[in-house]
């Protein structure tokens, strides 16, 4: 991790000479004459330290103290001072400032501080890290779960685009997901802390050219893309070239190329192309149904703080026969209604009546599916368990379209 040391200081001619002495070791410096020049920079994911100079027109080293411990306490500050300013300095130390030198201070004692400071930061921002992929645990896994390949795939890119720092393009139809896989990607990234969201449905030129962005890294999930006017991508790219930590991640129902042959700026294909993901629907997760159902009901039952209660097989049966045209809000929906104690039979036959034939296919996938679970794929045990011939239950579970060895790993 390359740390950059924030350099505050009045005198222009110190400013400098300090300046060109860090860089001569290395040390990226960002220099500013005042704490109001300075602010911006001072946030908790600040990768660095704050060097300054106490005495300042204005606001002075105690309100540059006072607000980086505000930010975060664990921002060292270090702080210059003249030999009459010493008695202020020690209540400086008092006041939490890491540590402080003397002006005029040799080179090496206040790039020994320095390093030191950088050290101790260093060593806290990767701590913070380990806590957040610890907290976060796989958030791919949580918010889309399932063994179908179009999930595993969809995981898979999740988990490649957290880690790069590329824009990033999502697109299925509407109420795939596409929203939570965003979200999902903004958790999975452990170096952004600041995610926004917006819609060109209902965002102005204006509003766009007045986001509230600084040189901390930002993901800024831009949905309906489809819909931008050309002074929207016009905006847009402004801020992507203006900011180079801005991550854009944009969505729309459909694939980047029709956006190209409808008018979408041959820059912004281009800034975007570099990460395509594709969101499936419910109908290419046939397979993952169940488990999609099971966890929407765990979140309604954490969101309500209630009991999770048991969820029928024949309830299991009717979310796997049934199709789900709107996808995840139509599913949560249901989910919720199921949590509430709804009529959800009623809900579930808007559409149409499942057939006898259709419930007892549904039931023996479920049975198929759980069975497979239990056993972590093994064919033999599986079929013996259900008191089935080996060809019949290959037979069964082509009918499926499920493969034994995609439950291997589910073993407990």
């Amino acid at each position: 991790m390359t740390l950059t040391l924030l350099l505050i200081e009045d005198d222009a001619a110190l400013r400098r000479s300090l300046a060109q002495s860090f860089e001569l070791e290395d040390i990226t410096v960002i220099a500013a004459s005042s704490f109001v020049m300075a602010k911006s920079h001072i946030t908790r994911d600040f990768e660095g330290v704050i060097l300054s100079d106490i005495r300042m027109p204005g606001k002075d080293g105690f309100d540059v103290l006072s607000y980086a411990r505000e930010v975060d306490t664990d921002l060292p500050v270090v702080l210059l001072t003249g030999q009459a300013d010493v008695p202020m300095a020690v209540r400086a130390m008092a006041e939490g400032a890491y540590d402080f030198r003397q002006k005029p201070c040799s080179p090496e004692q206040l790039l020994e501080a320095i390093n030191r400071a950088m050290e101790h930061r260093h060593l806290v921002l990767k701590s913070r890290k380990m806590e957040r992929q610890l907290l976060a645990g796989d958030a791919a896994a949580t918010n889309f779960p399932g063994s179908s390949a179009p999930v595993e795939r969809l995981r898979k890119a999740l988990r490649q685009a957290a880690t790069l720092p590329v824009h990033i393009y999502l697109h299925g139809p509407a109420g795939a997901g596409k929203r939570l896989a965003a979200h999902t990607t903004h958790a999975l990234a452990t170096d952004r802390s600041r995610f926004i969201s917006m819609s060109l449905r209902d965002t102005s030129v204006q509003m766009i050219q007045d986001l509230e962005l600084t040189s901390q890294p930002t993901d800024l999930s831009v949905k309906s893309l489809n819909l931008a006017t050309s002074a929207q991508q016009a905006a847009l790219l402004s801020l992507m070239e203006q900011f180079a930590n801005l991550r854009v991640i944009a969505s729309s129902p459909y694939s980047l190329e029709k956006l190209r042959a409808n008018g979408l700026r041959d820059d912004l294909f281009y800034a975007l192309d570099m990460m395509q993901i594709e969101v499936p629907s419910l109908a290419q997760r046939r397979k993952d149904l169940a488990v999609t159902f099971e966890a929407l009901v765990r979140q309604t039952v954490r969101s309500m703080n209630g009991e999770l209660r048991e969820i029928p097989e024949s309830l299991y049966a009717q979310v796997i026969a049934r199709e789900w045209p709107d996808n995840l809000p139509e599913l949560r929906n249901f989910a919720r209604s199921f949590v509430l104690g709804l009529n959800v039979k009623s809900d579930a036959t808007k559409h149409a009546e499942l057939s006898l034939i259709e419930q007892m296919n549904a039931f023996e996938k479920l049975v198929l599916t759980d069975t497979l679970k239990r056993f972590g794929g093994k064919s033999a045990t599986v079929a013996e368990a259900l008191g089935l011939p080996r060809k019949t239950l290959y037979d069964k579970l082509a009918k499926h379209d499920l493969r034994a060895k995609d439950f291997r790993s589910a073993q407990a």
